[in-house]
């Protein structure tokens, strides 16, 4: 279902890292392999060649050319078995002018890695990436190295999707399915039924805790929905979920563990969404926190694939 890949590249063996899954996914698809390098006027870390910076005010066409040959030889790494990348050098702001590039060539995914910290406390997203993740349309997969520096590169054997209910959540469901079939691989539709729907920081919150009648009605609820999410994928296989959790990102976060999720997929709102909140609370924790790759959705928007 992917019928062109976007690879934003700025330079660095991180962001290159990306390419083995990005061809990965392409030759099996048939879709075609985008690598894209935005030029940034005096960049403090320009793309370098035998030592020679390339992002200098004086020698723009000199930058423009290291650009461009530092993309071929990028792309040379992963062309052949009928895979002819094309590259691109785009000026601009950097968010604006992927955004536009991927809605131009139509993409069905933007593959890129990531840079940080894990845990709570800290941000893993790159600040490309997480502003992609609030205004591009296109789906975002994001691959997260490890402490070393190092992308390892699996398949997607068993892909999480949690889900709550809502038309919004559900529209990440071909998208990961897609993946996952690349691999032969399996769904986990997972259901968190959030059994203090108050942030705990709030005064006397115990007293909003769900009862236990309620809490029962909600299970079978959420279990005849999955039965539902099952039937309509049919026939990969899906495997439901439902659990119930005071705080619902970390047993999202847990669930990924313990099932052996190679890969998450989560949309950026669902239930709740509204125009103005940009990211729901749930998955932005989920964000900062994973340590497997994610598949990332803006739903609401038009997906070209």
């Amino acid at each position: 279902m992917f019928k062109a890949i976007m690879v934003p590249l700025d330079g660095s063996s991180m962001a290159e890292q990306a390419l083995p899954m990005a061809a990965r996914v392409a030759r099996a698809t048939g879709a075609a392999l985008h690598l894209v390098h935005v030029h940034v006027a005096a960049s403090r870390d320009p793309i370098s060649i035998e030592g020679l910076p390339v992002v200098d005010e004086e020698l723009r066409s000199l930058a423009a050319e290291h650009e461009r040959v530092y993309l071929e030889r990028v792309a040379a790494t992963v062309a052949g078995d009928r895979l002819r990348p094309i590259v691109t050098r785009l000026d601009g702001g950097v968010v604006h002018v992927l955004t536009s590039y991927a809605r131009d060539i139509q993409a069905g995914l933007i593959i890129m890695t990531t840079h940080g910290r894990s845990g709570f406390a800290h941000l893993w997203l790159g600040s490309v990436a997480e502003a992609l993740v609030r205004v591009t349309g296109t789906p975002l997969l994001l691959l997260r190295p490890n402490a070393q520096g190092v992308l390892i590169d699996r398949p997607f054997k068993r892909v999480l999707i949690p889900l709550d209910g809502s038309p919004l959540a559900e529209e990440i469901l071909s998208h990961a399915v897609a993946l996952a079939s690349l691999d032969g691989g399996e769904v986990v539709a997972l259901r968190v039924i959030d059994t203090l729907p108050v942030p705990a920081a709030m005064p006397f919150h115990e007293r909003f805790r769900i009862d236990e009648g309620t809490l029962a009605r909600e299970r079978a609820e959420a279990e005849l929905y999955l039965q539902r999410v099952v039937a309509k994928l049919a026939p990969a296989i899906v495997h439901p979920r439902v659990i119930d959790a005071e705080q619902p990102a970390r047993a999202i976060l847990e669930t990924a563990t313990a099932v052996g999720a190679d890969l998450v997929a989560v949309t950026t709102h669902g239930r709740s969404a509204v125009t103005r909140v940009p990211i729901s609370s749930v998955t932005d924790k989920v964000l900062r926190a994973a340590t497997q790759p994610l598949l990332i959705l803006r739903p609401g928007m038009h997906h070209v694939d």
